[in-house]
Protein backbone atom coordinates (compact mmCIF):
# COMPACT_ATOMS: atom_id res chain seq x y z
CA UNK A 1 0.00 0.00 0.00
CA UNK A 2 1.10 3.57 -1.43
CA UNK A 3 -1.69 5.40 0.14
CA UNK A 4 -3.91 6.10 2.38
CA UNK A 5 -7.39 6.46 1.02
CA UNK A 6 -10.15 7.94 3.04
CA UNK A 7 -13.62 7.31 1.85
CA UNK A 8 -15.82 8.92 4.14
CA UNK A 9 -17.21 8.22 8.06
CA UNK A 10 -19.71 6.34 9.75
CA UNK A 11 -22.02 7.25 13.07
CA UNK A 12 -23.11 4.42 15.49
CA UNK A 13 -24.25 4.79 18.95
CA UNK A 14 -22.50 2.85 21.59
CA UNK A 15 -24.64 3.25 24.50
CA UNK A 16 -25.65 6.93 25.53
CA UNK A 17 -22.15 7.82 22.90
CA UNK A 18 -21.43 8.34 19.49
CA UNK A 19 -18.54 7.32 17.04
CA UNK A 20 -17.88 9.08 14.42
CA UNK A 21 -15.14 6.73 12.41
CA UNK A 22 -12.94 7.31 9.40
CA UNK A 23 -14.06 5.04 6.36
CA UNK A 24 -10.30 4.40 5.40
CA UNK A 25 -8.01 2.15 3.81
CA UNK A 26 -4.32 1.96 4.08
CA UNK A 27 -3.98 2.29 7.71
CA UNK A 28 -6.17 2.56 11.19
CA UNK A 29 -9.35 3.75 11.61
CA UNK A 30 -9.35 6.82 13.60
CA UNK A 31 -12.55 7.79 15.67
CA UNK A 32 -14.40 10.10 17.98
CA UNK A 33 -16.76 9.94 20.65
CA UNK A 34 -19.12 12.45 22.56
CA UNK A 35 -22.38 12.23 24.21
CA UNK A 36 -25.23 11.52 22.23
CA UNK A 37 -27.50 14.92 23.58
CA UNK A 38 -24.21 16.36 20.94
CA UNK A 39 -24.94 14.71 17.87
CA UNK A 40 -26.99 17.19 16.40
CA UNK A 41 -23.78 19.34 16.30
CA UNK A 42 -22.11 16.63 14.51
CA UNK A 43 -20.88 17.46 10.84
CA UNK A 44 -21.88 14.42 8.77
CA UNK A 45 -21.75 16.16 5.56
CA UNK A 46 -17.78 16.31 4.87
CA UNK A 47 -14.52 14.40 6.55
CA UNK A 48 -12.55 17.80 7.43
CA UNK A 49 -11.87 16.58 10.83
CA UNK A 50 -10.64 13.62 9.81
CA UNK A 51 -8.44 14.79 6.47
CA UNK A 52 -6.18 17.30 8.50
CA UNK A 53 -5.42 14.18 10.61
CA UNK A 54 -4.95 11.86 8.05
CA UNK A 55 -2.55 14.49 6.45
CA UNK A 56 -0.38 14.85 9.19
CA UNK A 57 -0.21 10.73 9.87
CA UNK A 58 0.69 10.08 5.87
CA UNK A 59 2.96 12.81 6.38
CA UNK A 60 4.54 10.48 9.24
CA UNK A 61 4.38 7.45 7.21
CA UNK A 62 5.03 8.82 3.86
CA UNK A 63 2.26 7.96 2.19
CA UNK A 64 0.15 9.35 -0.47
CA UNK A 65 -3.19 10.89 0.40
CA UNK A 66 -6.34 10.18 -1.24
CA UNK A 67 -9.95 11.79 -0.29
CA UNK A 68 -13.04 10.53 -1.44
CA UNK A 69 -15.31 12.32 1.33
CA UNK A 70 -16.53 15.98 0.63
CA UNK A 71 -13.93 18.36 2.47
CA UNK A 72 -13.53 22.10 2.79
CA UNK A 73 -12.32 23.81 -0.38
CA UNK A 74 -11.17 26.32 1.50
CA UNK A 75 -9.41 23.54 4.28
CA UNK A 76 -8.59 21.41 0.79
CA UNK A 77 -6.35 24.06 -0.74
CA UNK A 78 -4.45 25.34 2.47
CA UNK A 79 -4.01 21.78 3.69
CA UNK A 80 -2.65 20.86 0.08
CA UNK A 81 -0.14 23.75 0.03
CA UNK A 82 0.48 26.17 2.63
CA UNK A 83 -0.31 23.64 5.57
CA UNK A 84 1.55 21.22 4.32
CA UNK A 85 4.71 23.23 4.14
CA UNK A 86 4.57 24.09 7.60
CA UNK A 87 4.08 20.74 9.00
CA UNK A 88 7.30 19.93 7.46
CA UNK A 89 9.09 23.26 8.61
CA UNK A 90 8.12 22.56 12.33
CA UNK A 91 9.02 18.84 12.11
CA UNK A 92 11.77 17.81 9.33
CA UNK A 93 11.37 13.81 10.40
CA UNK A 94 7.49 14.13 8.37
CA UNK A 95 7.75 12.93 4.38
CA UNK A 96 6.52 15.16 1.10
CA UNK A 97 4.02 13.42 -0.16
CA UNK A 98 0.91 13.99 -2.09
CA UNK A 99 -2.60 15.23 -1.66
CA UNK A 100 -5.63 13.99 -3.67
CA UNK A 101 -8.75 15.65 -2.74
CA UNK A 102 -11.49 13.90 -5.32
CA UNK A 103 -14.61 16.22 -3.93
CA UNK A 104 -13.92 19.34 -2.81
CA UNK A 105 -16.66 21.63 -1.85
CA UNK A 106 -17.31 25.63 -1.14
CA UNK A 107 -21.49 25.66 -0.68
CA UNK A 108 -22.77 24.48 2.72
CA UNK A 109 -25.49 24.87 4.80
CA UNK A 110 -24.11 27.04 7.54
CA UNK A 111 -24.83 26.14 11.42
CA UNK A 112 -26.56 28.37 13.95
CA UNK A 113 -23.11 30.79 14.40
CA UNK A 114 -22.66 29.69 18.30
CA UNK A 115 -19.00 29.88 19.46
CA UNK A 116 -16.85 27.52 21.20
CA UNK A 117 -13.80 26.86 23.23
CA UNK A 118 -11.34 24.77 24.50
CA UNK A 119 -11.60 24.32 28.44
CA UNK A 120 -8.77 22.33 30.70
CA UNK A 121 -9.33 24.47 34.23
CA UNK A 122 -5.78 26.20 33.24
CA UNK A 123 -4.43 29.48 33.46
CA UNK A 124 -4.73 29.92 29.56
CA UNK A 125 -8.26 28.40 29.22
CA UNK A 126 -9.61 30.20 32.07
CA UNK A 127 -8.19 33.66 30.39
CA UNK A 128 -9.64 33.10 27.44
CA UNK A 129 -13.35 32.17 28.83
CA UNK A 130 -13.57 35.29 31.47
CA UNK A 131 -11.88 37.48 28.14
CA UNK A 132 -15.28 36.54 26.10
CA UNK A 133 -17.35 36.66 29.21
CA UNK A 134 -16.53 40.72 29.71
CA UNK A 135 -16.26 41.43 26.19
CA UNK A 136 -19.97 40.60 26.18
CA UNK A 137 -19.39 37.32 23.61
CA UNK A 138 -19.43 34.43 26.18
CA UNK A 139 -19.39 30.62 24.37
CA UNK A 140 -22.57 28.96 24.12
CA UNK A 141 -19.79 25.73 24.52
CA UNK A 142 -16.80 24.47 25.91
CA UNK A 143 -14.64 21.29 24.76
CA UNK A 144 -12.36 18.72 26.65
CA UNK A 145 -10.84 16.79 24.87
CA UNK A 146 -8.45 13.52 24.60
CA UNK A 147 -6.06 13.60 21.87
CA UNK A 148 -2.80 12.70 23.85
CA UNK A 149 -2.61 14.77 26.41
CA UNK A 150 -4.11 12.27 29.10
CA UNK A 151 -0.67 10.01 28.65
CA UNK A 152 -0.54 6.73 28.28
CA UNK A 153 -1.26 4.92 31.24
CA UNK A 154 -4.99 4.52 32.49
CA UNK A 155 -6.03 6.92 29.76
CA UNK A 156 -9.77 6.83 30.48
CA UNK A 157 -9.24 6.92 33.84
CA UNK A 158 -7.19 10.11 33.45
CA UNK A 159 -9.42 11.65 30.69
CA UNK A 160 -12.07 11.23 33.24
CA UNK A 161 -11.03 12.39 36.09
CA UNK A 162 -10.12 15.28 34.63
CA UNK A 163 -12.78 16.75 32.84
CA UNK A 164 -15.03 15.88 35.75
CA UNK A 165 -12.24 18.50 37.60
CA UNK A 166 -12.52 21.11 34.40
CA UNK A 167 -16.17 20.54 34.85
CA UNK A 168 -16.31 21.36 38.11
CA UNK A 169 -14.50 24.61 37.40
CA UNK A 170 -16.65 25.26 34.75
CA UNK A 171 -19.77 25.44 36.93
CA UNK A 172 -20.21 29.34 37.44
CA UNK A 173 -20.12 29.77 33.69
CA UNK A 174 -23.65 27.92 32.91
CA UNK A 175 -22.56 26.21 29.95
CA UNK A 176 -22.23 22.59 28.70
CA UNK A 177 -18.36 21.00 28.80
CA UNK A 178 -18.51 18.53 26.00
CA UNK A 179 -15.95 15.56 26.01
CA UNK A 180 -14.35 14.09 22.69
CA UNK A 181 -12.63 11.14 22.80
CA UNK A 182 -10.68 9.60 20.65
CA UNK A 183 -8.26 7.17 19.60
CA UNK A 184 -5.90 9.45 18.06
CA UNK A 185 -3.10 9.00 20.28
CA UNK A 186 -2.77 5.22 19.26
CA UNK A 187 -2.13 5.82 16.02
CA UNK A 188 0.38 8.72 15.32
CA UNK A 189 3.94 7.64 15.99
CA UNK A 190 4.99 12.04 17.14
CA UNK A 191 4.22 13.15 20.48
CA UNK A 192 1.59 14.74 21.73
CA UNK A 193 2.86 18.32 21.63
CA UNK A 194 4.59 18.05 18.24
CA UNK A 195 0.73 18.14 17.01
CA UNK A 196 -1.11 18.83 19.56
CA UNK A 197 -3.23 21.79 17.76
CA UNK A 198 -4.59 20.05 15.11
CA UNK A 199 -5.71 17.34 17.32
CA UNK A 200 -7.66 19.73 19.00
CA UNK A 201 -8.64 21.34 16.40
CA UNK A 202 -10.21 18.60 14.36
CA UNK A 203 -12.43 17.75 17.32
CA UNK A 204 -14.12 22.02 16.55
CA UNK A 205 -14.16 20.79 13.10
CA UNK A 206 -16.05 17.42 14.09
CA UNK A 207 -18.89 20.19 15.54
CA UNK A 208 -18.84 22.26 13.03
CA UNK A 209 -22.55 21.62 12.59
CA UNK A 210 -23.40 23.49 15.48
CA UNK A 211 -20.03 25.60 15.86
CA UNK A 212 -19.13 28.25 13.64
CA UNK A 213 -16.17 30.31 15.67
CA UNK A 214 -14.20 28.83 17.97
CA UNK A 215 -11.32 30.31 19.83
CA UNK A 216 -8.18 28.60 20.75
CA UNK A 217 -5.79 29.91 23.86
CA UNK A 218 -2.46 30.50 22.95
CA UNK A 219 0.45 29.49 25.96
CA UNK A 220 3.32 31.09 24.24
CA UNK A 221 4.03 34.72 24.25
CA UNK A 222 4.62 36.89 20.91
CA UNK A 223 7.71 36.65 20.57
CA UNK A 224 8.40 32.57 20.96
CA UNK A 225 5.51 32.26 18.42
CA UNK A 226 6.72 31.57 14.18
CA UNK A 227 6.80 28.99 11.58
CA UNK A 228 10.32 26.32 12.15
CA UNK A 229 11.31 23.48 13.19
CA UNK A 230 10.25 22.74 17.32
CA UNK A 231 8.74 20.01 19.40
CA UNK A 232 5.17 22.05 19.88
CA UNK A 233 3.08 23.10 17.32
CA UNK A 234 1.44 25.96 19.33
CA UNK A 235 3.95 27.70 18.16
CA UNK A 236 2.56 28.23 15.08
CA UNK A 237 -1.03 29.07 16.25
CA UNK A 238 -1.26 32.63 14.53
CA UNK A 239 -0.21 31.68 11.71
CA UNK A 240 -1.47 27.86 11.35
CA UNK A 241 -5.49 28.76 12.89
CA UNK A 242 -6.41 31.20 10.03
CA UNK A 243 -5.55 28.58 7.18
CA UNK A 244 -7.95 25.59 9.38
CA UNK A 245 -10.61 27.45 8.18
CA UNK A 246 -13.29 25.98 6.76
CA UNK A 247 -16.78 28.26 4.55
CA UNK A 248 -18.80 27.19 7.94
CA UNK A 249 -15.91 27.53 10.70
CA UNK A 250 -13.47 30.25 12.44
CA UNK A 251 -10.56 29.61 14.10
CA UNK A 252 -8.29 32.57 16.21
CA UNK A 253 -5.68 32.09 18.09
CA UNK A 254 -6.32 34.01 22.00
CA UNK A 255 -4.35 35.35 24.91
CA UNK A 256 -1.14 35.75 22.88
CA UNK A 257 -0.61 39.03 23.84
CA UNK A 258 -0.80 38.72 27.85
CA UNK A 259 1.92 37.16 29.68
CA UNK A 260 1.47 34.64 32.72
CA UNK A 261 1.43 37.11 35.63
CA UNK A 262 -1.40 39.52 33.46
CA UNK A 263 -3.49 36.53 32.46
CA UNK A 264 -3.71 34.96 36.53
CA UNK A 265 -4.20 38.88 37.54
CA UNK A 266 -7.15 39.13 35.55
CA UNK A 267 -8.99 35.87 36.23
CA UNK A 268 -8.09 36.33 40.30
CA UNK A 269 -10.19 39.60 39.75
CA UNK A 270 -13.15 38.50 38.23
CA UNK A 271 -16.43 37.29 39.74
CA UNK A 272 -17.16 34.45 37.51
CA UNK A 273 -13.66 32.60 38.30
CA UNK A 274 -14.76 29.63 40.54
CA UNK A 275 -11.18 29.77 42.19
CA UNK A 276 -10.88 26.71 40.98
CA UNK A 277 -7.91 26.04 38.81
CA UNK A 278 -6.15 22.78 37.49
CA UNK A 279 -2.66 23.37 35.48
CA UNK A 280 -0.56 19.75 36.41
CA UNK A 281 0.69 17.77 33.75
CA UNK A 282 0.82 14.46 35.94
CA UNK A 283 -1.14 11.60 35.31
CA UNK A 284 -1.67 9.82 38.85
CA UNK A 285 -5.02 9.26 40.28
CA UNK A 286 -6.24 10.71 41.81
CA UNK A 287 -6.18 14.09 39.53
CA UNK A 288 -5.14 16.98 41.56
CA UNK A 289 -2.13 19.60 41.44
CA UNK A 290 1.10 17.65 42.41
CA UNK A 291 2.78 20.49 43.41
CA UNK A 292 6.02 19.97 41.85
CA UNK A 293 6.11 19.54 38.14
CA UNK A 294 6.64 22.49 35.86
CA UNK A 295 3.34 23.66 35.64
CA UNK A 296 2.65 23.61 39.18
CA UNK A 297 5.69 25.26 39.66
CA UNK A 298 5.44 28.22 37.41
CA UNK A 299 1.68 28.90 38.50
CA UNK A 300 2.51 28.75 42.60
CA UNK A 301 5.47 31.31 41.90
CA UNK A 302 3.33 33.53 39.47
CA UNK A 303 0.37 33.20 42.58
CA UNK A 304 3.12 34.33 45.25
CA UNK A 305 4.32 37.08 43.21
CA UNK A 306 1.08 39.00 42.79
CA UNK A 307 0.08 37.89 46.11
CA UNK A 308 -2.89 35.66 45.52
CA UNK A 309 -1.91 33.40 48.16
CA UNK A 310 -5.47 32.44 48.83
CA UNK A 311 -5.73 31.39 45.33
CA UNK A 312 -2.32 29.33 45.96
CA UNK A 313 -3.62 27.61 49.15
CA UNK A 314 -7.21 26.42 47.49
CA UNK A 315 -5.50 25.14 44.76
CA UNK A 316 -2.19 23.33 45.56
CA UNK A 317 -0.78 21.38 48.79
CA UNK A 318 0.42 24.92 50.50
CA UNK A 319 2.67 23.11 53.35
CA UNK A 320 4.25 21.20 50.14
CA UNK A 321 4.74 24.40 48.50
CA UNK A 322 6.76 25.93 51.59
CA UNK A 323 8.75 23.21 51.63
CA UNK A 324 9.95 23.33 48.25
CA UNK A 325 9.70 27.23 47.79
CA UNK A 326 13.49 27.88 47.29
CA UNK A 327 14.23 24.69 45.17
CA UNK A 328 11.11 25.92 43.32
CA UNK A 329 12.36 29.60 42.80
CA UNK A 330 16.05 27.93 41.97
CA UNK A 331 15.15 25.71 39.26
CA UNK A 332 12.22 28.99 37.77
CA UNK A 333 15.41 31.24 37.68
CA UNK A 334 18.08 28.78 36.38
CA UNK A 335 15.79 27.89 33.66
CA UNK A 336 14.38 31.76 32.82
CA UNK A 337 16.67 32.36 30.08
CA UNK A 338 15.55 29.30 28.06
CA UNK A 339 11.47 30.41 28.91
CA UNK A 340 9.94 33.82 28.53
CA UNK A 341 7.20 32.48 30.52
CA UNK A 342 9.60 31.70 33.44
CA UNK A 343 11.96 34.79 33.04
CA UNK A 344 8.12 36.97 33.35
CA UNK A 345 7.78 35.62 36.67
CA UNK A 346 11.70 35.60 37.74
CA UNK A 347 10.91 39.42 36.73
CA UNK A 348 8.09 39.79 38.94
CA UNK A 349 9.70 38.12 41.96
CA UNK A 350 12.99 40.23 42.01
CA UNK A 351 10.83 43.03 41.88
CA UNK A 352 8.94 41.77 44.71
CA UNK A 353 11.45 40.03 46.73
CA UNK A 354 14.06 42.61 46.03
CA UNK A 355 16.37 42.20 49.35
CA UNK A 356 16.51 38.08 49.23
CA UNK A 357 17.24 37.64 45.11
CA UNK A 358 21.07 37.48 45.46
CA UNK A 359 21.88 34.68 47.43
CA UNK A 360 18.95 32.86 45.29
CA UNK A 361 20.50 34.37 41.87
CA UNK A 362 23.98 33.11 42.97
CA UNK A 363 22.25 29.31 44.13
CA UNK A 364 20.52 29.54 41.01
CA UNK A 365 24.36 30.26 38.64
CA UNK A 366 25.55 27.40 40.65
CA UNK A 367 22.93 24.91 39.96
CA UNK A 368 22.71 25.98 35.63
CA UNK A 369 25.92 25.06 35.98
CA UNK A 370 25.81 21.88 37.86
CA UNK A 371 23.33 20.26 35.57
CA UNK A 372 25.34 20.94 32.45
CA UNK A 373 28.40 19.34 33.39
CA UNK A 374 25.85 16.68 35.58
CA UNK A 375 26.25 12.85 34.02
CA UNK A 376 23.18 12.12 31.62
CA UNK A 377 22.53 9.13 34.22
CA UNK A 378 22.22 11.25 37.25
CA UNK A 379 20.95 14.17 35.87
CA UNK A 380 17.68 11.72 34.60
CA UNK A 381 17.20 10.72 37.67
CA UNK A 382 17.50 13.89 39.43
CA UNK A 383 15.02 15.63 37.05
CA UNK A 384 12.13 12.64 38.08
CA UNK A 385 12.85 12.70 41.82
CA UNK A 386 13.06 16.58 42.16
CA UNK A 387 10.89 18.12 38.82
CA UNK A 388 10.79 21.54 40.52
CA UNK A 389 14.47 21.93 40.24
CA UNK A 390 14.39 22.08 36.59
Amino acid sequence: MTEIYLKGNTLTQIGQKIRVEAVVEGCEPIWFELDKQFQSMIDTESVDAFFVLYTWLAMERGLDLKIEGKVSRQLADAVSHDIKKMFLALCPRLHEIDIDVLNPESSWQQSDGSSATGFSGGVDSWYTALQAEENGTPYAYYLFANTGQHGKDNVEEVFAQRFAVAESALCTMNKPLIAVNSNIDRIFRERFQQRDVIGNIACALLLQQGISRYDYSSSYAPEDLGVFEHYDMSIMDPYLLPLLNTERIRFFSIGDEAGRIEKLEFISSRDLFSNEIYVCIEKTIPIKNCGYCFKCRRTQLALESIDRMALLKNNFDFSFYQKIRLGSMVGLFSSANENNLDLEIKNKLKTEKNSNIFMLRAISIFWSLTKKLMPEGIRWRTEQKFPYLW
